[in-house]
């Protein structure tokens, strides 16, 4: 029994059944290292399959192969497509989860044509490996190549803009006029409307990206017009075709703290919204006015003396008191303006600009601070809210609106002076004008008569005789004055004889003296009346001045 079981252990060890295991192990050992050989298996997950042959169709990173698609089959859901790659052994270690594959094809775009190799060697799949010390298998392809590869130092913000143009990706960023980033992505955020920037500084610009930079859509044309006339100002010829973003430090400001990655600013559509778009710290007020607030838009500054310290929101503001607008009432007739106080407009340190409104605005008012309309254009007839101090005001309570404080007005301006025309032509229409019309009625009748019959004497023959027959008295008044100097002479003579110092002679001479003084003074007249009869009637006519010859 013990030889039987020695005979059958010695079967069992023959070499007859070696062989198969052997065989079997290196068969394995094969398989295993076949395996090895070709790599690992990766499933990429894209949208479609165009252009992509199995077994042709390649993965490259930075231009060198490091795998090819093996099988391209449809996902269970039916809606997208998997690939499955093999990639080579070496290059196993790239394989973490943040790594990034596209298909590189001809693309033409806003940002240029690329990929045109690809028409001769068809498409291919381009690897980017990530930073991540997770292995995955698993990737899903990218629409669009990534702008800015992850070699290329740098940092990244974001950008958000609202009612503005949208911006394509690629879109250069510039500063100064140089070239220092571009635009990786862009998504519209539907819930809260706005577009979602995400844009790329390339070293070491990002030094530039300051806390207080602002960012601006460059314009082709840009056309100012204001009080010193119309400026145009035109963009590069890239800028017009392509467009661009432009970013600085606004004028007057110093560079603050740098921004760290992923900060967020706000994308206007021009530079001076943009410097609009600064202040950020605001309260809001409410003005009622008594008046009308046509040419009163949003956007209007509000000024203190000149000095822009607020900016209108709502004309008029759409508040609700209850059911209805707060301008709707029979109870209250102002219309609500709303406004905002912009604190760094006061001050550029916005902390201690609102802790100075706030602790001193009550005693303003108190003191007659008060808000108006006054005319900032008459060609357009756009209005502004200006605040100054009033004499003999009406005081005020502080309130609130709708839950905002209430600011108080006051006319003036252009209202003012309507109201005061108004009084005025109230007066006029007082005045009792019919007597004096009448009075002046009858002084002219009286003054047309007068004239009438003044006429009619200047025009009888008697009166035009009366001025000939004057003059003609008057020469023989001329002829018998002579007859009379030469009576006179004589009868001098003829007292020669007499005692010249008697009573008699010096009486005598003395008449004589006078009759003479009386004939000079007549002569003028006489002369007079020789050139102009009727001179009586009518002022007589002065010769001109003569004019000296020219030598």
């Amino acid at each position: 029994m013990n030889h039987a079981a020695a005979i059958s252990k010695k079967r069992k060890l023959s070499p007859i059944w070696i062989i198969p295991l052997i065989a079997i192990f290196v068969a394995c050992w094969m398989f295993y290292q076949y395996h090895k050989s070709q790599g690992t298996s990766i499933y990429i997950t894209m949208p479609n399959a165009e252009g992509v042959i199995p077994g042709k169709t390649e993965i490259k990173v930075r231009s060198v192969k490091m795998g090819v698609i093996a099988q391209v089959r449809l996902a269970e859901d039916q809606t997208t497509v998997v690939a499955r790659a093999v990639i080579d052994k070496d290059y196993e270690h790239l394989l973490n989860e943040d790594a990034k594959i596209w298909i590189v094809k001809t693309r033409i775009d806003e940002t240029g044509i690329s990929g045109l190799s690809t028409l001769l060697s068809g498409v291919y799949f381009e690897f980017l490996p990530g930073k991540s010390d997770t292995e995955s298998r698993q990737f899903t392809l990218l629409e669009t190549p990534p702008q800015i590869p992850d070699n290329i130092k740098g940092q990244r913000y974001l950008l958000t803009s609202k009612n503005t143009n949208v911006i394509d990706v690629g879109t250069t960023i510039f500063y100064n006029g140089y070239n220092v980033g571009q635009v990786e992505s862009a998504k519209f955020d539907w819930q809260q409307q706005i577009m979602r920037y995400g844009i790329f500084i390339r070293s070491p610009y990002e030094n530039l990206v300051t806390k207080n930079v602002i960012f601006w859509i460059n314009s082709a044309i840009e056309v100012d017009l204001s009080a010193d006339g119309i400026n145009f100002k035109t963009s590069s010829l890239a800028k017009m075709l392509k467009g661009g973003i432009s970013f600085a430090i606004p004028e007057g400001e110093k560079p603050d703290a740098l921004a760290k990655q992923q900060h967020t600013f706000r994308l206007s559509s021009d530079y001076k919204k943009a410097l609009e778009h600064r202040y950020d710290e605001y309260d809001y007020y409410v003005i009622p006015f008594e008046q009308s607030i046509r040419g009163l838009t949003p956007g209007a500054p509000v000024e203190y003396r000149g000095i822009r310290i607020g900016t209108v929101e709502e004309a008029p503001a759409m508040l609700v008191v209850g059911d209805r607008p707060a301008y709707f009432s029979t109870e209250n007739t102002a219309v609500p303006v709303k406004v905002k106080i912009e604190y760094k407009r006061i001050f550029h340190d916005a902390d201690i600009a609102k802790e100075f409104w706030q602790g001193n605005i009550d005693s303003w008012i108190e003191k007659g601070l008060r808000a108006s309309l006054k005319t900032g254009n008459l060609l357009t007839g756009s209005v502004y809210i200006d605040f100054d101090l009033y004499q003999d005001v009406e005081p005020f309570k502080p309130t609130k609106l709708a839950g905002l404080k209430v600011f108080p007005s006051t006319s003036s301006g252009f209202s003012v002076m309507a109201n005061q025309v108004s009084e005025l032509l109230a007066k006029f229409n007082n005045l009792d004008m019919q007597t004096p019309l009448n009075s002046f009625n009858q002084t002219m009748t009286e003054y047309n008569s007068f004239a009438v019959e003044l006429r009619e004497l200047l025009n009888r023959k008697d009166t035009q005789i009366l001025p000939q027959e004057f003059n003609e008295t008057l020469a023989q008044v001329e002829k018998s004055m002579a007859t009379f100097d030469e009576t006179m002479l004589q009868f001098e003579k003829t007292m020669s004889d007499y005692e010249k110092g008697s009573a008699i002679y010096h009486e005598l001479n003395s008449t004589l003296s006078q009759l003479q003084q009386l004939a000079e003074q007549l002569q003028p007249l006489t002369k007079g009346l020789n050139e102009q009869p009727n001179m009586f009637i009518f002022d007589k006519d002065l010769q001109n001045d003569p004019t000296p010859r020219k030598q």
